[in-house]
């Protein structure tokens, strides 16, 4: 299991999620970049839902999302007032200033874990306020995009593109690239699903 990169703090849909980056105050070591980067894929802890079996389960349920955009929070940069310390000065008396920048990631829920298996869809049950996020280990990107028969599947392209983001077709592309690296049996495969998207990627603004 990876280190958390940070929680989440709102949402923009049932799906559709903001993380705030673990910031210095919170912890010593803060994620590094390639954690929260374009197309990762992380992990979203889901509280544990009323009736469950007594006793932990395998793993702990989650939303399995991937990251499509970052959001930077500078509250500074529309202040334009006179500034009595400098920024170095605000660290030692006033640290919780600092607190006021933050970055943040959206991220798109592809799909669950219920504790036992990975299922890729759109997930039943949504993740609150706080939940921690942390990003997926290969094996785990290798096993959410396995299905059942063992062969790899995408069943999630079909949503994303019918959202109509101008982000979701270069989020594909990314995501293929980083599939190719983990299915280097499927290489074939998923190439022919570069160039499908790549192509809607070009018509679509056109039509």
């Amino acid at each position: 299991m990876t280190d958390q990169i940070g929680a989440i703090v709102n949402s923009n849909s049932h799906i559709d999620y903001v993380c705030q980056l673990t910031g210095l105050l919170e912890r010593e070591r803060q994620p590094a970049p390639d954690a929260y980067a374009f197309g990762a894929f992380v992990a979203i802890d889901l509280p544990r839902q009323p009736g469950a079996a007594q006793g932990p389960p395998a793993e702990p349920p989650s939303l399995i999302g991937v990251i499509y955009n970052t959001l930077l929070v500078n509250p500074n940069f529309t202040n334009l007032g006179p500034r009595l310390t400098s920024h170095a000065e605000q660290t030692v008396f006033s640290p919780d200033l600092i607190d006021e920048t933050a970055m943040l990631v959206g991220i798109l829920a592809l799909g669950w874990h219920d504790g036992a298996r990975m299922q890729q869809g759109t997930p039943r049950f949504a993740a609150e306020v706080s939940a921690p996020v942390r990003t997926l280990t290969a094996g785990e990107v290798r096993q959410f995009h396995r299905d059942t028969g063992g062969n790899l599947t995408l069943r999630y392209a079909a949503a994303l593109l019918a959202l109509n983001n101008p982000l979701v077709p270069a989020l594909l592309l990314e995501i293929i690239d980083r599939l190719e690296s983990l299915f280097p049996r499927e290489q074939a495969l998923l190439h022919v699903m570069r160039d499908n998207v790549a192509w809607k990627s070009i018509v679509r603004p056109a039509g």
